[in-house]
């Protein structure tokens, strides 16, 4: 199992999420973080962690989101 922590600022932690798939259901604000801000990880973490910035992109450019149709 895998599990993403995504923080932002003063080490506050924004998300949890153990699927990268759960990312679909963020709200479109949350989309746009993911979107704009690179993600950091260790080497043996790469290909997981670029999974969950694919996601986030791939939301972004199509409009996915909490809501979205």
């Amino acid at each position: 199992m895998h599990v993403a922590v995504i923080v932002f600022k003063n080490d506050k932690e924004n998300f949890r999420t153990l699927d990268l798939m759960w990312i679909v259901n963020m709200s479109v604000a949350d989309i746009d973080r993911l979107f704009r801000h690179d993600i950091f990880y260790e080497d043996k973490d790469a290909s997981q962690a670029l999974r969950f910035q694919r996601v986030a992109c791939y939301c972004y450019y199509r409009g996915i989101h909490a809501g979205s149709s």
